[in-house]
């Protein structure tokens, strides 16, 4: 039997909050929502925050959705985790919402002077210990609880963005698009290891297989971590491989935000792209977070 915690912590005041409240009752903290997409809403959730905007959605072939999504923007910051449940595990589901929560949580709050990439290792690491709190029995054939992660943290001029597993990150802009993460995939060996081309990776069974995790059996959680600042206005898009499956190169994914992101706002890019996947079969859980992200003008040369 799974037993799910029903409080995470207020990012300011680390008080006790319950899942579902919007200000923590303490110090009034507005709380960021991690939506999942089952349950009494059916099988779309959304999440609007300003310049940002997130969506997960159970796809159109999966009883149950294994991602889940956190997001919260505020003051030009944005904080956006994705975190999708490992489908061979125990308690998928509930490993990804944990981790998500978990992430999210420490992402917003107080830096304390540490620098962005060692708090997304932080983080990372609060959402490892988050999974191995499910309490869980062996089942034939299914892993321990895990899931993939990936939280990106933008402060509206630099974005630091890390990973586990096969869950991505992208910049967009009107003249390119620019991968953020490296996939820690079976394909992805197999592609930079020159064994085979990207189409003949990625049409194996087993190209999702991940190498790196949340759970008990995680082989490595140190988090890739890169670091980008874009020089003109753009979007930042974090999803899970539901989305990029059928986007699955980076061009693929920037022309598809292109195609939509003329005057949008970010709902209906994050609508729109969630559509496109659905309309490709929507064969697994879709989960995509956007934020239009506008760098502050540098000055004149001194």
């Amino acid at each position: 039997m799974v037993i799910a915690p029903t409080t995470s912590p207020c990012p300011r005041c680390g008080v006790a909050a319950p899942i579902d409240d919007r200000f923590c009752e303490a110090c009034g903290q507005s709380l960021a929502p991690v939506a999942q997409g089952h349950g009494v809403d059916g099988p779309l959730q959304e999440i609007a925050a300003g310049a940002a905007a997130g969506l997960t959605h159970r796809g159109l072939v999966k009883a149950e959705n294994q991602d889940a999504l956190f997001l919260q923007y505020a003051d030009r910051r944005l904080v956006a985790v994705v975190c999708d449940g490992v489908s061979t595990s125990v308690s998928a589901a509930e490993a990804a919402r944990l981790a998500c929560t978990a992430a999210g949580a420490a992402l917003t709050r107080p830096p304390g002077g540490r620098a962005t990439d060692a708090a997304i290792a932080a983080a990372v690491a609060d959402a490892q210990r988050a999974v191995l709190s499910i309490r869980w029995q062996q089942r034939a054939l299914l892993a321990a609880p895990s899931c993939t992660i990936v939280a990106a943290v933008s402060d509206g001029n630099t974005i630091t963005v890390g990973s586990l597993g096969d869950s991505r990150a992208y910049w967009v802009d009107a003249e390119r698009a620019v991968a953020l993460t490296a996939d820690d995939s079976w394909a992805r060996y197999q592609i930079d290891a020159g064994l085979m081309t990207r189409e003949e990776a990625e049409a194996d069974g087993r190209a999702h297989q991940i190498t790196r995790w949340l759970g008990a059996d995680a082989p490595d959680l140190d988090p890739s971590v890169t670091v980008f600042v874009p020089d003109r206005p753009g979007w930042l898009v974090v999803c899970s491989d539901g989305l990029w499956n059928y986007a699955s190169t980076v061009d693929d994914l920037g022309g598809w935000v292109r195609d939509h992101a003329v005057d949008a706002q970010p709902i209906e890019l994050a609508r729109a792209l969630v559509d496109r996947a659905l309309a490709g079969g929507g064969h697994d859980n879709i989960t995509v977070a956007v934020a239009a992200i506008t760098p502050a003008p540098k000055g004149p040369p001194s």
